[in-house]
């Protein structure tokens, strides 16, 4: 009954990556559509697993969480500047909530910040209505901020997440 991270690899860990991450925008849109009315675009696998080399050595990382043997987490870092990185994908499936699978992610994706980007700031976007994700990034010495240039979310959307960074 434990939860282990490890680094995803490609393409062994391709369907249980894409699955979690298209998981996660399925319910994320959905939640958009309900709290705030907006039609986004659905979930497209394949360009979910398009999308995975993205976040690989030397321009990032993806960890898989597994509790039991079975994944229930994923979470990502990019390389956006020297020195900077965001957080990218972070979920846990139902299942692997309230395991502290979210914190380990959170904490895991910090040390390989540091460690293996020599990252002096990380940053993340979050939707407004992620107010667990955000508690978590906060305890973690994360501040709202404004959002940054290099963000993926469209201008026209961004009135719906809040920004974060931490600098070390």
């Amino acid at each position: 009954m434990s939860v282990t991270l490890r680094h995803a690899a490609l393409p062994a860990d391709a369907d249980a990556l894409t699955a979690l991450m298209a998981d996660y925008l399925t319910w994320a849109v959905g939640r958009l559509r309900e709290e705030y009315g907006v039609e986004d675009s659905p979930t497209d696998l394949g360009a979910i697993r398009e999308s995975l080399p993205y976040f690989v050595p030397p321009k990032g990382l993806l960890l898989l969480a597994e509790h039991d043997g079975e994944p229930v987490g994923v979470a990502a870092l990019r390389v956006i500047a020297p020195e900077v990185v965001e957080i990218k994908r972070m979920y846990v499936d139902p299942r692997g909530r309230g395991l502290g699978v979210g914190s380990a992610l959170v904490d895991r994706l910090l040390t390989e910040a540091r460690d293996t980007f020599a990252a002096r700031t990380v940053r993340l976007d979050s939707c407004r209505f992620m107010t667990d994700a955000q508690r978590l990034y906060t305890s973690r010495g994360f501040v709202e901020r404004e959002p940054y240039e290099e963000t993926e979310i469209p201008a026209h959307m961004r009135q719906y997440w809040r920004f974060y960074e931490r600098k070390s």
